[in-house]
């Protein structure tokens, strides 16, 4: 982080206040740009319209709570050095202590609730994989994961994950892999330069087996982050229009400036060329359908209202220069899975084995996954606060996903996509361990499901240009943002996008004096880079020269005695690397075991 620039008050842009802003989809990104506008360019809020389909702001980031339990499809891991994500919630007062920001409430969440992990893995119905936290690699994977990390994107073009590795690599059977692809949704079809990305954007893989370094917000993110930012947005004078859905822009023959907002069913809304339109280019939540505990949440392949991807694809259509919406759009048997959030209702026992057997109180054992669920299944079990109504509701929730819901399960014998609620609440109890609990635990909950066919759509192997730049070439007014533009060394399927792109697009659409905040630049610390190579080559403690022949990647001439203690020496005085872990007691990142959990350890 750079204080320097975030926190320097760049002068607003001249003839602002003139100027309208159009932002089209009231997500996450659509809300951020709002703000960017306001208080970093300047722009009067009054100045400002922003148009939603729906009824509900927070797209991806929507939770309802209902009178038998609540709806809440998504789920985020937040990091510390989500920079641009922070630096909106450091300008937003918190909804239940304004004299704070959602920053300051979610910094204090964490400290008081940090998540540490030891029950990451679990096999065998409630026995705790033995090997999870054993990332060592063959000299040959090692290898080839170095290069892997240092590859140019040019070359993963076009490739999927498995076609980099080979399809009965080693690499897919590791704990690393699990740790890594059941957290990130991340299936070996999916794009290798992708999966590159986060290798090199994230420091926090080095502990991920233990979830050191994820953060959450105090409750869900409606309620800590979407509604604070309405508020303020509404205080500001932001016009919201509801129920409104966008399908098309009128834009001049070079498809250079926009000069109308095309609304289904209504009018076409005028734009000035002075004026700016930001559109959030597609929704992975699009045709997402819904289930509960018999019902069955059914699969929606229509496309022709795609909403949001509707106008991408309009505007593709016209000009290469936006991209191709359908390398992300044409697969969805590849791009869906299915989410569950389970509500437990005056039924705390189930909750307090749960603890027991994870050694984690509810809210920071972070996630969870069955190494031989056939689904595919992992979960997050949260604490009593997710919901502000939680506690007097005497209510414990968790959430799920399966993301091979296509497959057979192994205790419900059919494929996930197929089953109600409480279908899919056995096979949780099955894995667990837990059947004995079946009645008593089915009497009291209600279980809402969510079938999700473009979830991991941004995840399909593509090229660069498939994904319009934020201003495409020669924009003078528009520009694009969400997780379906392309931003040099950042990842998409992450909050921090949604905000990162809206940012971009204010300040270099408003030619905003004032640098963008960087990426971090994990992949270029050497004490990230030596927790990573100690990691995959199964060392602790100081590298010493019987190590040597692990570390390949680091392509060390051994020929020199000299030479090699020296660069030993210069090796062991690397500190570690930042201690990302977010509670008081910083011993914690540095140790193996400070939990008890009850379930047993077992191999696969």
């Amino acid at each position: 982080m750079n204080i320097y620039n975030l926190f320097y008050k760049a002068p607003a842009p001249e003839g602002i206040e003139e100027r309208n802003a159009h932002i089209i989809g009231g997500g996450i990104a659509g809300l951020a740009a709002a703000v960017f506008l306001i208080d970093d360019a300047g722009m009067p809020g009054k100045n400002i319209t922003l148009y939603e389909k729906r009824n509900s702001l927070g797209g991806c980031c929507d939770a309802y709570s209902g009178e038998a339990g609540y709806i809440c499809p998504g789920e985020r891991e937040l990091e510390p050095f989500m920079e641009c994500l922070w630096y909106l919630c450091s300008k937003i007062p918190s909804l239940e202590d304004p004299s704070i920001s959602v920053l300051d409430e979610s910094v204090r969440a964490n400290k008081d609730m940090p998540i540490h992990s030891e029950s990451r893995l679990l096999c065998k119905q409630g026995h705790i994989y033995e090997k999870v936290h054993d990332y060592r690699m063959s000299p040959e994977l090692l290898l080839k994961m170095e290069h892997f990390t240092s590859i140019p994107e040019k070359d993963l073009e076009d490739m999927t994950i498995e076609d980099y590795f080979g399809k009965d690599s080693e690499f897919f059977h590791s704990s690393l892999w699990w740790c890594y692809h059941s957290m990130l949704a991340f299936k070996p079809y999916h794009s290798a330069l992708e999966a590159q990305r986060y290798f090199n954007r994230f420091g926090l893989l080095n502990r991920l087996d233990y979830l050191e370094g994820i953060l959450h917000t105090k409750r869900n993110d409606k309620d800590s982050v979407i509604k604070p930012i309405h508020k303020w947005l509404e205080d500001q004078g932001v016009a919201f229009r509801m129920d409104t859905a966008v399908y098309d822009l009128e834009m001049d023959e070079a498809c250079n400036t926009v000069y109308g907002i095309k609304i289904k069913n209504q009018e076409t809304i005028p734009v000035r060329a002075q004026d700016y339109v930001l559109l959030t280019s597609g929704s992975m939540m699009t045709n997402a359908s819904y289930g509960d505990n018999t019902h069955i949440a059914e699969i929606n392949r229509d496309t022709e209202d795609m909403g949001l991807f509707t106008v991408w694809k309009n505007l593709a259509a016209r000009n290469k220069k936006f991209g191709n919406p359908d390398k992300f759009l044409s697969h969805i048997d590849k791009t869906k899975w299915m989410s569950f959030f389970l509500t437990v209702e005056d039924y705390p026992e189930f909750f307090e084995r749960l603890e027991k057997m994870t050694g984690s109180k509810s809210g920071t054992g972070g996630g969870i996954t069955f190494m031989d669920s056939g689904w595919e299944m992992s979960l997050v079990i949260y604490d009593r606060d997710y919901f502000p109504d939680q506690r007097e509701k005497n209510r414990d929730v968790l959430w799920g996903d399966g993301l091979f819901g296509e497959r057979i399960g192994s205790y419900i014998k059919k494929p996930m996509a197929e089953c109600t609620g409480n279908e899919i609440i056995e096979e949780m109890l099955y894995h667990f361990g837990m059947l004995d609990m079946k009645d008593e635990v089915l009497a009291h909950s209600h279980i809402s499901t969510c079938m999700m066919p473009y979830i991991t759509s941004q995840f399909m192997p593509r090229k660069e240009s498939d994904r319009p730049t934020i201003i495409p070439k020669d924009c003078t007014n528009l520009a694009l943002i969400g997780q379906y533009v392309e931003v040099p060394r950042d990842v998409v399927f992450t909050i921090e996008t949604s905000v990162r792109t809206p940012l971009e697009a204010v300040y270099m659409l408003t030619c905003l004096d004032k640098e963008i905040i960087e990426v971090n630049p994990a992949r270029y610390d050497l004490r990230y880079i030596k927790e990573r190579v100690m990691k995959f080559g199964g060392m602790k403690g100081k590298i010493t020269e019987e190590d040597l022949p692990k570390i390949n990647p680091l392509k060390l001439w051994l020929g020199k005695a000299k030479l090699i203690k020296e660069l030993l020496k210069k090796a062991n005085e690397i500190p570690p690397y930042y201690i990302m872990y977010p509670g008081r007691d910083k011993s914690i990142a540095l140790k193996d075991s400070v939990l008890k959990p009850q379930f047993p350890k077992d191999s696969r």
